[in-house]
């Protein structure tokens, strides 16, 4: 027995799942691609972002966005098609397609857009978004008022700047909690209607604003997280290196040192 042990070992060893990080490669290449793009090299572009979306299920909105552009300038219709259609399952709604109504693909895309509507509707989750978008607007305000405050042109008190800080977090890690980490597969994409372009969610800069309220949430979920799509791994450096002016033991030290660093004593 102790001499087959150890090949019993190796065998099964040589057989156990590979934890894989899906989106690694596609970030590096659809960064490449969109490298690419911008200085006009369609072509590899094209090539480019083809292999990354065939790598995982669920390409990226802005990236997808991107693509569409990409197979526009390089006259590939068909795939063209595709990816309107993936961006219509994902929330763009009709009138983002507008730019390419003289396209030949463009009105069986309008025949079909309600299917693709439907799908959208019934395949996301709307409370999710809602709440998260209501949270990143929160966390603009709160922030443009902080800095208002740390420059002198509005007072707050300690508590106001506990209490809002603190209303930000709660509600996020309430998010997390309830849903899981608010990403696109989860909310669909991000279509800016000011700008009728498709964009990232501004989920760094919430989790930002967060470590620097010292609360350093989801630490030890960040990679997975960056795994499964949810964050860039650029965002993963990102966030170890952010921090607030206190210890990062909660919301309530990090104001404090920020009053004591901006009015004094409290």
């Amino acid at each position: 027995m102790s001499k087959t042990l150890p090949f019993i070992i190796l065998f099964y060893t040589l057989f156990l799942p590979v934890q894989e990080c899906q989106y690694e490669a596609y970030f590096q290449i659809t960064d490449l691609a969109k490298k690419q793009t911008a200085s006009e090299r369609f072509t590899e572009a094209r090539a480019n972002f083809q292999e990354a979306f065939s790598q995982i299920e669920f390409p990226l909105g802005h990236d997808l966005s991107v693509a569409l552009y990409v197979a526009d300038q390089t006259k590939d219709f068909e795939w063209a098609s595709l990816l309107a259609k993936k961006l219509a399952m994902g929330g763009a709604p009709l009138r983002y397609f507008s730019k390419f109504k003289n396209r030949k693909w463009y009105n069986e895309f309008e025949l079909k857009f309600e299917e693709y509507a439907k799908f959208y509707k019934t395949n996301f989750n709307h409370e999710l978004r809602n709440r998260f978008m209501v949270l990143s607007r929160r966390d603009i305000e709160f922030t443009e008022r902080y800095h208002s405050w740390r420059e002198g042109k509005i007072e707050m008190t300690l508590e106001e700047l506990i209490d809002g800080a603190t209303e930000i977090v709660t509600e996020f890690i309430r998010l997390n909690e309830e849903y899981g980490f608010p990403d696109e597969q989860k909310m669909g994409y991000n279509y800016v209607r000011r700008k009728n372009d498709i964009e990232p969610y501004d989920i760094l800069a919430v989790v930002v604003h967060i470590y620097q309220r010292g609360v350093l949430i989801l630490q030890d979920d960040i990679p997975n997280i960056v795994c499964s799509g949810g964050l860039h791994p650029g965002y993963e450096k990102t966030l170890k290196q952010v921090r607030g002016f206190g210890n990062s033991t909660g919301v309530e030290q990090e104001m404090q040192a920020r009053y004591s660093k901006y009015r004094g004593d409290y």
